[in-house]
């Protein structure tokens, strides 16, 4: 059991905690609250949730994502930026998430552009980031994954868990939240600069130069070879007929 009062008194940034014990998506309540505050002119709680299980989690593009009770973090931290943020939030959150897992439990996690977390491969944790713009602030409901325990899903065949990465350094689901909300409590405090968020995000890049790349955006494929990202966080793709700049997409080595 997550003494909430305790771990909050502790923090920097995140104001207030709730542990919920079974929920459709903590990212729904997290959606509720920002439209609450937007309506009713209220500043927006730095605030997160947690859930015990969720029964309706959902990835990006609206994949569903197995939830049960006793094998992972769900979660959801609700912030405050200014629209002009936003951009770089996704890369920012990633290598929060990333570096837990480096320091907590020494996996050798990487980032898949531009935020799931992988191991060879294989995903350990996903973040899904909604957010609403009010006036150039924008209200944001960031929701993350991590795998703790594995699952037998059909739906998720190449997923990968800390209890197979890191078993003599793991203690429990408990232990691994609280040490979470505490990393990522961190990390928010931290508020780096842009340039200081990118070169964070490149030395965590699952991707080599070069390395050939596929990119799916919406109806369209593009195919060629990893150049980085630009100074707004999106991906680039050298292909032969030039480079393309990928604002969102599933990008895929080949």
């Amino acid at each position: 059991m997550i003494d909430t009062r305790a771990v909050v008194s502790r923090l920097h940034t995140i104001e207030s905690l709730a542990v919920i014990p079974r929920v459709a998506s903590t990212n729904l309540v997290a959606r509720r609250v920002v439209t609450e505050c937007i309506e009713n002119e209220l500043s927006l709680p730095q605030a997160m949730i947690v859930a015990g299980e969720q029964f309706a989690g959902r990835g990006r593009n609206q994949r569903s994502w197995s939830s049960p009770r006793g094998k992972g973090i769900y979660a959801t931290i609700l912030l405050t930026r200014t629209a002009e943020q936003m951009g770089l939030i996704p890369l920012s959150m990633a290598t929060v998430v990333a570096r837990y897992l480096i320091e907590v439990f020494q996996i050798a996690a990487r980032i898949k552009w531009p935020n799931d977390i992988l191991l060879a491969g294989r995903k350990i944790a996903g973040i899904l980031i909604e957010g609403r713009v009010q006036e150039g602030r924008a209200y944001l409901a960031i929701g993350i994954g991590v795998n703790l325990e594995p699952v037998p899903d059909e739906q998720r065949p190449n997923a990968i868990s800390v209890r197979e990465l890191a078993p003599r350094d793991y203690h429990g689901v408990d232990p691994a939240t609280i040490a979470f909300i505490e990393h990522v409590d961190a990390g928010l405090s931290r508020r780096e600069s842009r340039q200081e968020i990118l070169a964070a995000w490149r030395a965590l890049s699952m991707y080599e130069p070069g390395e050939p790349i596929t990119c799916v955006v919406g109806q369209r494929t593009f195919t060629g070879t990893w150049a980085g990202i630009d100074e707004m966080g999106r991906a680039r793709l050298l292909t032969p007929s030039g480079e393309e700049t990928i604002a969102s997409g599933d990008l895929i080595v080949t």
